[in-house]
């Protein structure tokens, strides 16, 4: 960011003075060059403070130039767009000629006397220090300019939005439609010329960005677009030459007005899709599968992927804990999907990408009183046309899951998911009855000890020794138990089939 004359003059550390020249002491300085060249202006580009000690003005015998020569000198600076003329004073010349004071005042070109004990070096590096800061103050009110700009834009709307910005950017901010013509802006009073400018140059950049910088305004304007659909232009017109922070900021609320114009339209196409599923089924039909799982894409992760979370045992409660669920998804801006279902169970559609901490915070939305008492559990990672099997899936994953505990993944399922489904219970109740019920009534009969042997056997994978030892019993009396439990049964231990049957129908009996 540049540095102006004014400001380097007042450097208390520089000791610098005008000699003469323009009053414009606001011009600002690029860079800071030193050079003794009798016609340095090839050299340079403009915008640069030019330090020198005179020697450029000395002819092979060492004559100074005249008035003549020092006009030339200074208008070939001033014809390049340099901004000031620093001389150094001590060392070439005592003091600063009397001809170069004259040319520069009437080249209003700003001549600024440096002391002998002021180094050039000093000048330059006061100069990139003061950019520095500048450009360093420049982003960081960029930065907080982009929060005011975004709570203009939710809280206020576009005009809101725009008022932040010609603020942040210290101009005016307009709002055009496709023809040009200004819709609204901020300050109110943009005068027509301004206006016109602006919508002259939209009209010429229908599609793209542009820039001007004129005489007395600089323009930059923008197409507000969201994949494809043109919602008008931005613009903002200043007194100053657009700063890099300023394209920042456009840029930004660019893209708050294409999402805040973008959004009826996005709500209508989703409000069709929802009035289809509804109106096809009030006429009775079945809904178009994928037609349905458009209506939830917003709520899968980057790869179109989800995790069902389901919360089982919630009774009369499931309807409030659905609403709490899924206000705590609005809270974190993300579609809420939960849902209550009839057997007192709360459905609830996650991201794929989804891990035990989001789970967590969700659940945090629940009292301790209701979740004391629920049994959670949470499917893998499915497309959107898997979500009925993950369902499926996340039921049973949390039939295995403590109550009030952590949520339950697959791997928690393992060796327990036959015994947490319905119909796996179910199955198991009558294998139970059917095989176990009578070796119980046995060993209530006799004093014996049949069950419990034949669940250590089985657990222990048929390992005589582990098993008698776990029991404690010698192993020949484990094996006479054992072959008792096959009579009484009518069993044949020495099939695989009949051995995990067995275990299963202990099993549902913990």
């Amino acid at each position: 960011m540049p540095v102006t004359v004014r400001w380097l003059l007042r450097h208390p550390e520089l000791h610098l003075a005008a000699a003469g020249g323009s009053d414009d002491l606001s011009r600002e300085i690029d860079f800071v060059v030193t050079t003794e060249l009798a016609d340095p202006a090839q050299w340079l580009s403009g915008g640069e403070l030019v330090l020198t000690t005179g020697i450029g003005l000395l002819d092979r015998t060492g004559a100074v130039a005249d008035r003549v020569g020092c006009d030339r000198y200074v208008q070939r600076l001033v014809e390049r767009g340099i901004v000031a003329l620093g001389f150094g004073v001590g060392l070439t010349f005592d003091d600063i000629p009397q001809d170069l004071v004259d040319a520069a005042a009437a080249a209003r070109l700003p001549l600024i006397v440096v002391p002998r004990p002021t180094p050039f070096v000093a000048i330059a590096r006061a100069v990139a220090d003061r950019s520095a800061e500048l450009q360093y103050r420049a982003q960081e009110l960029a930065a907080r300019a982009q929060p005011r700009m975004t709570r203009a834009a939710v809280s206020g709307g576009a005009v809101a939005l725009l008022k932040e910005l010609a603020t942040a950017c210290d101009g005016a901010a307009l709002l055009l439609d496709d023809d040009g013509r200004v819709t609204q802006s901020a300050p109110a009073g943009v005068s027509p010329a301004v206006m016109r400018a602006v919508g002259e140059q939209v009209r010429g950049h229908r599609t793209s960005s542009a820039v001007t910088i004129g005489a007395e305004t600089a323009i930059v304007t923008q197409p507000i677009r969201v994949a494809g659909r043109t919602y008008g232009h931005l613009a903002v017109a200043s007194r100053h030459e657009p700063r890099p922070t300023d394209h920042v900021l456009i840029g930004h609320a660019n893209s708050l007005l294409a999402l805040d114009f973008d959004k009826p339209h996005r709500l209508d196409a989703l409000a069709v899709r929802v009035n289809i599923a509804v109106f096809t089924l009030l006429l009775g039909d079945e809904p178009d599968g994928a037609h349905i799982q458009t209506l939830a894409v917003d709520a899968a992760d980057g790869h179109g992927r989800v995790r069902v979370l389901v919360c089982r045992d919630l009774g009369a409660n499931a309807g409030r804990v659905a609403g709490l669920l899924g206000a705590r998804l609005t809270e974190l801006r993300r579609p809420a999907f939960a849902v209550a279902r009839p057997d007192g169970e709360v459905a609830v559609l996650l991201r794929g990408t989804d891990g035990e901490e989001a789970i967590a915070g969700l659940l945090g939305a629940l009292p301790r009183s209701a979740r004391r008492h629920v049994r959670a559990g949470v499917s893998s990672s499915v497309p959107l046309t898997a979500v009925a099997d993950a369902y499926r899936d996340a039921i049973t994953i949390a039939g295995t899951a403590l109550r009030g505990g952590p949520v339950a993944d697959r791997t928690s399922a393992a060796g327990v998911s036959l015994v947490a489904t319905t119909d796996g219970r179910a199955a198991l109740d009558v294998l139970s009855r059917l095989l176990i019920d009578p070796l119980v009534a046995y060993d209530d009969a006799h004093g014996t000890a049949l069950t419990e042997s034949l669940r250590s056997y089985l657990e222990n994978h048929g390992q005589w020794e582990t098993a008698a030892t776990d029991l404690g019993v010698h192993r020949h009396t484990l094996r006479a138990r054992i072959a008792k439990v096959e009579t009484e049964l009518g069993v044949d231990l020495g099939s695989a089939r009949v051995r995990a049957e067995l275990l299963l129908a202990l099993l549902i009996r913990t």
